[in-house]
């Protein structure tokens, strides 16, 4: 028996019983308002923005009201067409045209303004969610989770995306002056479009 078989094995062996050690009980931790007005004040802090219904304005009139020169609008979802699919992106490189990726979130966390995305949004071109020069996140009120904490305990997408992003807002810098520079590295606008 090699080192490594018996340190394995002495391991094995001495583990814990779970019936007679059973885990503790997760704590509930930090403030568990869910509510739309506290996502939103804390996408709006990180530079994220909510895409705001114009009365029965439909999410193509919103995208085209705020974003009119948009040439490529690429969609990751079903009921949203664009002028490109997701499928039919085959490349980093093709991403990086794209003016506007519009894409459902799972789930949003309302401490943070986060909205949380993975392969399975992005069709597994992770990195369309950060070359297209402006993200709209389609979110629903009822996903919003409270904190990280509460996240990572209720999500299930957690544990079962190979790939997730948290994104809080664009992209930003500042240099040694305090001068901020959003959009400086990924998309220049992020915003939230309520389902």
């Amino acid at each position: 028996m090699s080192s490594r078989e018996m340190i394995l094995a002495r391991l094995r062996s001495n583990r814990p019983d779970p019936d007679v050690y059973l885990l503790p009980d997760i704590a509930i931790l930090g403030d568990q308002d869910r509510s739309r007005a506290r996502f939103e004040t804390s996408l709006a802090g990180m530079g994220g923005a909510v895409l705001e219904r114009q009365g029965e304005e439909t999410l193509a009139a919103a995208v085209a009201r705020r974003f009119p020169d948009a040439k490529i609008i690429c969609s990751a979802v079903p009921d949203y067409e664009g002028t490109l699919r997701i499928e039919d992106v085959t490349s980093p490189q093709q991403a990086a045209e794209t003016d506007v990726m519009v894409v459902r979130a799972p789930f949003g966390i309302a401490e943070t303004g986060s909205v949380f995305l993975s392969e399975a949004q992005l069709n597994h071109l992770n990195s369309a969610a950060h070359l297209a020069q402006h993200l709209v996140v389609i979110l629903s009120e009822q996903n919003i989770t409270a904190n990280m904490h509460t996240a990572y305990t209720e999500r299930q997408e957690f544990h079962t995306a190979h790939y997730g992003v948290l994104m809080s807002g664009p992209s930003a810098t500042a240099d040694i002056q305090g001068v901020l520079i959003r959009g400086a590295q990924g998309v220049r606008s992020l915003s939230v479009w309520w389902e």
